[in-house]
């Protein structure tokens, strides 16, 4: 039979273990999350992470432009939605997908939204239908839009723009786009530049995002319609 000596001693023996065991697990670093896209050929479907950001799409210039931006670009500080995957690599996994960028905006359109007579800025973005959806911090799942208030009513149809192109000329980072824009990798082709310069596209941030506020996390997803 044990001793009241030896009882005491495994007791102790067994605390330390314990200890040792809720140690580790304290010190157990978190597993990392992922900063690229995620192509997930099961769902069909490509995600990248985001933080939104009211202040940022306010103050861009021009405000209520760009809705998706890589962090890392020149246009990082002015969109909606701000995110650590550049847009060549969202590019990249949506072509991956299977998706079919247009390709068919120009640099001019951007150049001479202003000037009247120049009917690049008028044109609308082509390639393969998407959806954009989001997963909001409380795990549901919404499209997009439901971030935004369209003031003008242009609605969204949204498609793989492609722009490749530009990604070394302009260096924007620009993953979505508003308007038909040839920084764009993702666009609205149901407004044009031409209605930007104009003041006919316009974008608030939606009650939803409102509430959720600057600092939320978000995950982005797209998917061929």
């Amino acid at each position: 039979m044990a001793t009241r000596t030896q009882v005491v001693l495994g007791a102790l023996a067994l605390l330390a273990l314990a200890g040792c065991f809720w140690t580790a697990r304290r010190r157990a670093p978190a597993a990392p999350q992922p900063s690229g896209p995620l192509l997930d050929t099961a769902r069909a479907r490509v995600t990248i992470p985001a933080v939104l950001d009211l202040e940022a799409f306010a103050a861009g210039d021009p405000p209520g432009h760009h809705l998706v931006t890589w962090e890392g670009g020149r246009a990082g500080p002015k969109a909606l939605l701000r995110t650590a995957a550049s847009d060549a690599e969202v590019l990249d996994a949506l072509e991956a997908l299977g998706a079919q960028p247009g390709d068919t905006l120009s640099e001019a359109s951007w150049t001479y939204r202003d000037d009247p007579e120049r009917p690049e800025p008028d044109a609308r973005a082509t390639g393969s239908a998407l959806e954009v959806r989001v997963t909001l911090p409380d795990g549901r799942e919404v499209p997009i839009e439901a971030l935004l208030e369209d003031l003008d009513g242009h609605g969204f149809a949204w498609v793989l723009a492609g722009n490749r192109a530009l990604i070394p000329v302009w260096k924007s980072g620009c993953v979505v786009c508003l308007q038909s824009c040839p920084g764009s990798k993702v666009a609205n082709r149901n407004a044009t530049i031409r209605d930007l310069a104009q003041g006919r596209s316009r974008f608030a941030p939606s009650l939803l995002a409102r509430e959720l506020g600057t600092g939320a996390e978000l995950q982005v997803h797209f998917a061929l319609r």
